[in-house]
């Protein structure tokens, strides 16, 4: 037999549970809410830009004469695309950092804007550190999540102000094809 809602003036209950399972169930409710109060998502520093920019995940970094990075088509593969390669190419403030994650065949994407010297009214576009590791040269900050889709800094001053990289929406429209937008 379902159980089945019923109104009782104050509160719904559930026929077949006893007033142990609401309590249970209401206590459960209350963590959760206290959970999540005070969690705030972080907004970037770095404006949204109406980013549109494709590529070919195989030829992309040779295109970009960038092979000192392990091609985007590769576990992990990372490109910074700075220079429009199309006419048509949006690529935000500073260009994209584009990254295929080490564990799984999710692609990111992100602004190479640092948004601590973004907020500073300096632009600086970062770099890599090493393939998992993304690097402002102007203040030091270090974006170490990138290769797991996080935007949040892991070290310098961008760390300390809680400011986050701009983050785009990735994803394959093709085996190979590549599509970079707005979130």
């Amino acid at each position: 037999m379902m159980p089945s809602l019923h109104w009782s003036g104050r509160m719904p209950f559930v026929r077949g549970l006893s007033s142990q399972h609401g309590v249970v169930l209401g206590g459960l409710s209350a963590f959760l809410f206290a959970a999540c109060v005070g969690v705030e998502a972080v907004e970037s520093p770095v404006p949204a830009y109406n980013v549109h920019y494709s590529c070919n995940i195989s030829t992309i970094n040779a295109a970009l004469q960038q092979n000192d990075l392990p091609n985007l088509d590769s576990q992990p593969g990372v490109v910074l695309v700075n220079k429009y390669q199309n006419v048509s190419d949006n690529i935000g403030v500073c260009g994209l950092l584009l990254y295929h994650a080490a564990t799984e065949d999710v692609f990111y994407a992100f602004d190479l804007a640092c948004p601590y010297c973004y907020r500073r009214g300096a632009v600086s576009a970062i770099g890599m550190k090493d393939p998992f590791v993304a690097r402002c040269p102007g203040c030091e900050s270090e974006f170490g999540a990138v290769q797991y889709g996080s935007p949040a800094p892991t070290a310098g001053p961008a760390n300390a102000e809680n400011y986050h990289l701009r983050q785009y929406r990735a994803r394959l429209t093709t085996y190979t094809t590549l599509v970079v937008t707005r979130k």
